[in-house]
């Protein structure tokens, strides 16, 4: 590889159950994990030659699309890189606006923050819960609101009439208090149809709490009302619940503050030039210091019963790599995405003066450690253009989602820094939800410019009937070649005999004169190599030949 990719090593104590819970194939990976060891589990890189492999037992796929986030499928490679991806922002954003102040509208001069969004397939409607803050008190004071639309760009507020809030029940309200920090989710898992609909939110304290509902409109506490978890000093950015099915838990993505600045960046303390930055990103009024504070990172909760919360631990924080004040990690929103989680975080400060927020990858494969992705590079960018509402800060929501063949991204965003400081000429509070979209698979490409290159995965299985590709070889080719265990080229698959592909496809069949069949060579441990020039390589799976194996389905497209 041309570029440097750095793997997080976290070390997790947890329960014996869990880890053994966590060996064999998980139904949500996609490939044959190993025996994780009971104290502690960790992600290593995979990138020795050929050679050195020879003897590794070899990953056992299924039918998911197997993609390139991170090392674990690569043997070797020479002459690509790999690549991280931006999604397209949509040209008409943002698709939901702040009501500006002075207009008679009862949420007028609110800003838009943490939100989640889905599409619910039994209603064909895309769903919003976004949270509204007055701008006095505290963050319990903020209301959560609802919206649908039958598109996902034009939005409809309903008038509900459940809670009375600036003297009118007119709103679309639907939590009075605690709004800012919920995570609304559609638990496909749940059996009970009242509870179809879950959140981890907050309430006085910065305590967890959580509720169900059955239409996402009336809300149900668990808990008798009384929180779920907490860990002091508290959690007050977004709280994050999915179901994860290859652990067998729901997950809580949480705000960590039990980290001190002092122990975990104690330059910010000691160095005065990084201490000046420090002061000017988070002291605006000249009245704190960072060895008070604590260091924004992201933590992690799991439960069977949404209930009863525990296996605290933290999984993404600033390590060496991370420079100096861009180093506070506000919020991960997570994907479950072919046998992967995908993580954004808003990271600060991308800029010297301005204390401002862009989006980076991470992803996981245990769901329980996580890799920085990317280069750490930026994911969702940030406006250059002030006055923009994303030109501040970028917050994405729970969760993207897949729709139309797409991966949709959408975030609340504002047009000021983190302390409401604006760039000159700037008026106003410029805020509200906007929407990006990203290739089917296209977090991280490989690819190669007209000189050519190759990658050779580690050994694998795997069962079906063809091999299909996700790349885009408009300008160029890709080919594949088939190996055994030991690296050598099998009759018939080799780099000669297989069909170059040069068009721009989300799923090719691979052909080798003319021939799509790997039935012979399911269950042997395999190895593929893919050549590219001047080509992007996005991922690969193995499906049937009716093509029904992956969670798609389907075959060619686009």
């Amino acid at each position: 590889m041309t570029k440097s990719w750095t793997v997080v090593l976290i070390t997790i104590q947890m329960t014996a159950e869990l880890v053994l819970g966590m060996g064999g194939t998980g139904p949500l990976t996609g490939i044959q994990l190993p025996h994780l060891p009971e104290a502690s589990i960790s992600v290593l890189r995979a990138t020795a030659p050929v050679s050195a492999r020879s003897e590794e037992a070899p990953i056992a796929l299924q039918s998911h699309r197997q993609l390139f986030v991170d090392d674990f499928l690569i043997s070797e490679s020479e002459g690509v890189e790999r690549r991280l991806n931006q999604p397209r922002k949509h040209h008409g954003n943002p698709v939901v606006s702040r009501v500006p102040e002075g207009e008679e509208a009862w949420e007028a001069g609110m800003p838009i923050s943490f939100s989640s969004v889905l599409y619910d397939p039994g209603d064909e409607l895309f769903k919003l819960w976004y949270s509204l803050h007055a701008g006095s008190g505290g963050d319990e004071e903020s209301v959560l609101c609802f919206a649908r639309s039958s598109d996902g760009i034009r939005w409809d507020k309903p008038r509900l009439g459940k809670f009375k809030y600036r003297g009118t029940t007119e709103n679309n309200i639907v939590i009075p208090h605690g709004g800012l920090a919920s995570g609304v989710f559609l638990d496909l898992h749940e059996g009970d149809p009242s509870k179809r609909f879950k959140m981890l939110h907050m309430r006085g304290g910065y305590k967890i709490h959580a509720s169900y509902s059955g239409d996402g409109l009336s809300w149900t506490p668990y808990n008798d009302g009384e929180a779920v978890f907490f860990e002091p000093p508290g959690h007050d950015s977004q709280m994050v619940a999915y179901w994860d099915e290859a652990l067998g838990r729901y997950v809580g993505i949480i705000r960590d503050r039990t980290g001190r600045i002092s122990q975990m960046r104690p330059r910010l303390v000691s160095d005065p030039e990084a201490r000046a930055g420090w002061r000017r990103h988070w002291d605006p009024q000249r009245n704190r210091a960072p060895e008070n504070h604590s260091i924004r990172r992201v933590g992690q909760i799991l439960s069977r019963n949404f209930v009863d919360w525990g296996d605290y631990r933290v999984i993404v924080g600033p390590d060496a790599e991370d420079p100096l004040n861009r180093d506070q990690f506000y919020n991960m929103e997570v994907m479950t995405y072919e046998g992967l989680r995908i993580g954004l975080i808003t990271v600060f400060s991308y800029d010297p003066e301005y204390c401002r927020g862009a989006v980076q990858l991470t992803s996981s494969r245990n769901g329980l450690t996580w890799e920085r992705s990317g280069n750490r590079e930026v994911f969702v960018p940030l406006s250059t253009r002030p006055g923009d509402f994303d030109w501040g800060a970028i917050h994405p929501l729970q969760g993207p989602f897949v729709f139309d063949e797409e991966i949709w991204i959408y975030y609340h965003a504002v047009g000021v820094d983190h302390n409401h400081s604006r760039p000159p000429g700037v008026d106003g509070f410029p805020n509200g939800i906007g929407l990006a979209k990203l290739r089917l698979d296209g977090f991280v490409s490989v690819q190669a410019d007209k000189r050519g290159g190759h990658l050779t995965t580690r050994s694998l299985t795997f069962t079906g009937d063809e091999l299909v590709v996700n790349a885009d070889a408009r300008e160029g080719l890709v080919r594949v070649e088939v190996l055994d265990h030991e690296g050598r080229p099998i009759p018939g698959y080799g780099r000669e005999d297989c069909d170059p592909i040069r068009q721009d496809s989300l799923r090719r069949t691979v052909t080798w004169k003319g021939r799509t069949a790997v039935t012979s060579l399911a269950g042997k441990p395999i190895r593929l190599r893919f050549y590219l020039e001047e080509a992007s390589l996005y991922s690969f799976s193995f499906l049937a030949a009716d093509g029904t194996d992956g969670p798609s389905g389907g075959r060619e497209s686009r």
